[in-house]
């Protein structure tokens, strides 16, 4: 039971991540190399808050902290040495602090502004 528990609360995450876009690499935040595509460039999907961390959350969390956890399910495309730079940081780090560590700057495609790492 556990296990299928955590499958579909992944599969939850994934989804919720996906719901903001047509596309997978058309996230609302972009790293700014990312966000100048080209075919050269190979794309990442990258959860910023990570899952298996909001899982774990997730699972001993009151009614009144899923809605506060799901907020947090969002994505940010950035490219693939991006993202081999961001998983050195996420055993000790989560969210945008992450990308503050990695030293990657990222934009709001949004508002068109980028975003403060917090």
């Amino acid at each position: 039971m556990l296990k299928h528990y955590k499958a579909l609360l992944n599969t939850l995450l994934w989804k919720l991540t996906e719901a903001e876009t047509t596309h997978k690499y058309e996230t609302r935040f972009q790293s700014q190399r990312a966000s100048r595509r080209s075919r050269e460039v190979k794309l990442r999907y990258d959860h910023v808050y990570q899952r298996a961390k909001m899982i774990a959350k997730l699972e001993e969390a009151t009614k009144k902290k899923v809605d506060v956890i799901l907020k947090k399910a969002f994505a940010c495309t950035v490219t693939k040495g991006e993202h081999k730079r961001l998983s050195k940081f996420d055993k000790e780090y989560d969210g945008w602090a992450r990308y503050r560590k990695a030293k990657i700057v990222v934009k709001d495609t949004k508002t068109g502004k980028g975003v403060k790492l917090r």
